[in-house]
């Protein structure tokens, strides 16, 4: 059985190198962007099993790349869904009305706020994919 393929879009590198080592450790394959047109080109040329994306990047923020993806799922009939992690600094659980305003323009699966817990990010990722 092949191991799961995880691709994670962030601009920071000390973030993106953080997340790709304890995903490796984990046994997942893991896959990174540093913006979020070269993840949606990924995306697009093979899918991942799952996403992590970083929300606030130059040029295409994660919430516009997640809603791209969903897109393109839906114009491509397709039956499932790839989950979506969305990963921001800018701590919206104080204002859950705004929160799910862009849950819901972004269709993503769960948002996580930095800093995050590795072990609740691995946690998030595992129930994810099962």
């Amino acid at each position: 059985m092949s191991k799961p393929k995880i691709l994670i879009v962030d601009d920071e590198a000390d973030v993106r190198e953080t997340i790709e080592f304890c995903l490796a450790a984990a046994g997942y394959e893991v896959q990174t962007a540093a913006n979020g047109l070269e993840g949606l080109g990924m995306v697009r040329a093979q899918p991942p099993d799952l996403a992590i994306l970083d929300v606030m990047m130059p040029g295409e923020n994660g919430y516009r790349v997640a809603k791209m993806i969903r897109e393109d799922e839906a114009a491509a009939g397709s039956s499932s869904r790839m989950p979506i992690i969305l990963l921001t600094a800018r701590d919206l659980s104080g204002d859950p009305e705004r929160e799910q305003m862009f849950m819901d323009f972004s269709q993503a699966d769960r948002m996580m706020y930095k800093p995050f817990d590795i072990d609740n990010l691995l946690s998030e990722v595992g129930e994810l994919l099962h």
